[in-house]
């Protein structure tokens, strides 16, 4: 049985090296949308002002998953949408500063925010030699936020996020920190995900990528094996566990490819999505 709705991870799934949707993938999904009346739903870490700023004013998405679970959208409905405890935030920030680590919060509405003051630092961590576990997308997108997306800012907003981003260079330091934050989640009741080794953020407590994708099943009275997901990271794994067939990428964590049914051919790079989606459907 084909798939009625699709759930497709961003980055590493969906956006390409430069984090744009390539034209092919644009077409592909418009068509399984018009022609074979197929839901395509997008779930990604990024909150859904990141989502809406890469997507292509084309491509209208039947649903959106944003930060992990943390908000989930169908057009301009909302149907589900979570905060992070301010003292949580204001805690984990000042800690990860202590210990040198990149942070972003991003909140509900408006820029992601990181203290002026760390702007010299977080450039001359960048400015480091990409190591080979990270990916250049990723890269590319915290060189980007450092130097157009970053509200810098003397006066932190602690209330009102949605999730605080981690990242590392290393991915001995961010390892660490990733057992800092899961010692903190027995006290404090978060969660804690990663889409790539260099990263982690923390979200509210038993939420998923999965729980806002069975929000957006739920609403179009479809059933999870009537689902197909495709993704590359840790923070995929509970979506793809909840689908009918679950896809990682050629570029996808170990962990990630042994707990799907399929993998693609091609990575993100080798424009491996819109490759497997034209090959699954069967279109010319």
């Amino acid at each position: 049985m084909k798939a009625k709705a699709i759930a497709l991870d961003m980055d590493g799934t969906l956006l390409n090296e430069e984090n744009k949707v390539a034209d092919n993938v644009v077409s592909l999904l418009q068509h399984l949308q018009q022609k074979e009346n197929i839901r395509v739903f997008i779930a990604s870490g990024r909150t859904r002002q990141e989502i809406e700023d890469v997507l292509p004013d084309e491509l209208k998405p039947d649903g959106i998953v944003s930060a992990n679970g943390m908000g989930s959208y169908i057009g301009d409905e909302t149907l589900e949408e979570y905060t992070i405890n301010p003292a949580l935030v204001q805690n984990t920030i000042e800690e990860a500063r202590e210990k040198g680590i990149y942070y972003e919060a991003h909140p509900l509405h408006g820029e992601r925010f990181a203290l002026k003051e760390d702007r010299t630092f977080f450039r001359e961590l960048l400015a480091q030699p990409r190591p080979d576990s990270l990916m250049e997308n990723e890269l590319h997108s915290r060189r980007e936020a450092v130097d157009h997306l970053i509200q810098w800012t003397s006066e932190p907003r602690y209330q009102g996020n949605v999730k605080i981003y981690f990242f590392s260079m290393s991915v001995e330091e961010i390892e660490a920190w990733k057992e800092t934050l899961q010692q903190k989640a027995s006290d404090d009741q978060f969660s804690t995900s990663s889409s790539s080794m260099h990263n982690v953020e923390i979200m509210a407590h038993g939420i998923s990528k999965a729980t806002g994708v069975s929000r957006l099943l739920k609403k179009y009275d479809l059933a999870p094996s009537q689902l197909m997901a495709v993704g590359d990271g840790e923070n995929d794994l509970p979506m793809l566990d909840l689908a009918g067939h679950a896809v990682a990428m050629q570029n996808a964590e170990h962990l990630v490819k042994s707990a799907v049914d399929e993998v693609t051919a091609y990575s993100y790079k080798e424009n491996g999505l819109f490759l497997f989606l034209k090959d699954y459907f069967e279109m010319e």
